[in-house]
């Protein structure tokens, strides 16, 4: 069933996902998470549709406003980042970024972020979106990026095993950042107040049908 957790042993970690409502470009055009179904094909950054692997769904319960702020969602306002209406994601769901700030410190100019980290970039703030949220994983066959309202970028990690040995962990495509090195990237956005770091235009996005593998980037078998 489409909303069975990941395969026994496999752990998704964090306060990552999407909330119920939120569109992604799939094979059938722009959906809710909440009416994909496993084997259904959705857009990525790099390797054109792929097909959902496993889907998790849940639901959370915040209560109150004493939920600490880190863990709540961060709302993007409307037209922040080219969506068309506003957005809840999760405190740590990833999202990437494209900048020279990120290929100064890694060499690479893409960089993945938690949500939680982007409090202060044009308007987006923490808040609570309701005491009760439908919130979905999706899994795919390796790491990707997928198009979410409009032309952001949020990530979707391959879960990785909760008992492994050591080289056993599969390779991650996406650098994933947190801490200090997260923080000092989210202040350059800041300061440079650049839409286009986190967002493509949604008339910018690549065909439906035809999705060129990015360059540099393979699809790791």
């Amino acid at each position: 069933m489409a909303d069975d957790a990941i395969d026994e042993g496999i752990l998704i970690t964090g306060q990552s996902g999407f909330l119920t409502g939120t569109q992604v470009v799939s094979n059938l055009g722009w959906r809710s998470v909440e009416a994909l179904s496993i084997g259904d094909k959705v857009l990525t950054f790099d390797h054109a549709m792929q097909q959902i692997k496993d889907i998790k769904r849940e639901t959370l319960f915040m209560q109150d406003m004493n939920v600490p702020k880190s863990h709540r969602p961060v709302l993007v306002p409307e037209g922040a980042l080219f969506n068309r209406r506003e957005l809840w994601l999760m405190p740590d769901q990833g999202m990437l970024v494209e900048c020279e700030a990120a290929l100064d410190a890694l060499g690479d100019p893409f960089a993945v972020i938690p949500a939680r980290l982007l409090e202060g970039v044009r308007g987006i703030e923490a808040g609570i979106p309701g005491q009760r949220v439908g919130v979905t994983t999706l899994t795919f066959e390796q790491d990707e990026a997928i198009y979410v309202e409009g032309g952001m970028l949020a990530h979707c990690p391959l879960p990785q095993p909760l008992l492994f040995e050591e080289g056993a962990l599969s390779p991650t495509l996406y650098d994933v950042l947190d801490g200090d090195a997260a923080r000092m990237l989210v202040e350059h956005l800041r300061d440079e107040n650049d839409i286009r770091a986190l967002a493509s235009h949604p008339d910018e996005l690549p065909s439906l049908k035809v999705k060129p593998v990015h360059p540099d980037r393979g699809l790791r078998i």
